[in-house]
């Protein structure tokens, strides 16, 4: 094995410079053209479990269909032989961000995104910083198992859609998220977001990372208080 970690994120490269910082003077790849890496980790995604509808606290042994099966299932097979990491990654919130959060920030920047106070829909997330102080974590002989490990990871709070949106809002000094608080306002919120954008911020995605706090008794810093109380200077992504 070499001093080297072999990294596979098709839909998370933002997340790498967060695992250089907690992993300084280790070689990051993307083969195993220079030799066998001291670990392999794959940053998957919980679109495994579908990526449309709702769910609701899923965890790793839920039905899997799509796209990310056989990307797991080749990242396994170019792995073999190596300690192995999949995090199947929800919502990931960091400099950079993609999908979700990132849709949902420019909505607050722009001031398009509305709170509904009937809406409770809850979306798992976890900070980029937190996948990269575990992956270090497994670098350093963390894993619980010999060869493959598969695992959701989230920070535990599943923060409501208005909640996340708020943290974010704070982050951009303090941005206004306005609510529609009559009938009437609630409906023009609807109409301006349309069918489709009205149930991205109304459906409930979570899933459960108890099986990795248990093997690996590791757990997030929640994404919200994150956003609220870190202390971003020139050395912060």
């Amino acid at each position: 094995m070499t001093d080297t970690l072999l990294l596979h994120a098709p839909a998370a490269a933002f997340v790498e410079p967060y695992i250089r910082r907690a992993l300084p003077g280790v070689k990051i790849v993307s083969d195993c053209s220079e030799g066998r890496p001291a670990l392999a980790v794959m940053l998957s995604s919980t679109d495994i479990y579908g990526a449309e509808g709702a769910a609701d606290m899923l965890g790793e042994d839920a039905p899997k269909d799509g796209p990310w099966v056989e990307r797991e299932i080749a990242f396994g097979t170019l792995a073999a032989g190596t300690p192995t990491l999949i995090l199947r990654c929800p919502d990931i919130v960091a400099t950079g961000m993609e999908g979700f959060p990132r849709r949902l920030a420019e909505a607050v920047w722009r001031g398009t995104f509305f709170h509904l106070p009937s809406n409770e829909a809850r979306r798992s997330a976890v900070h980029a910083s937190d996948i990269a102080k575990l992956v270090a974590h497994a670098y350093a002989g963390g894993l619980p198992k010999p060869g493959l490990n598969i695992y959701n990871i989230s920070d535990g709070e599943h923060p409501t859609v208005h909640d996340l949106a708020e943290a974010l809002a704070y982050r951009m000094a303090n941005k206004r998220v306005s609510t529609l608080s009559t009938k009437p306002q609630q409906w023009f919120g609807r109409l301006v977001y349309g069918r489709r954008l009205t149930a991205l911020y109304t459906t409930t995605r979570t899933y459960s990372s108890a099986a990795l706090e248990a093997d690996m008794a590791f757990r997030p810093t929640p994404v919200c208080s994150y956003l609220r109380t870190h202390n971003y200077d020139e050395e912060s992504l």
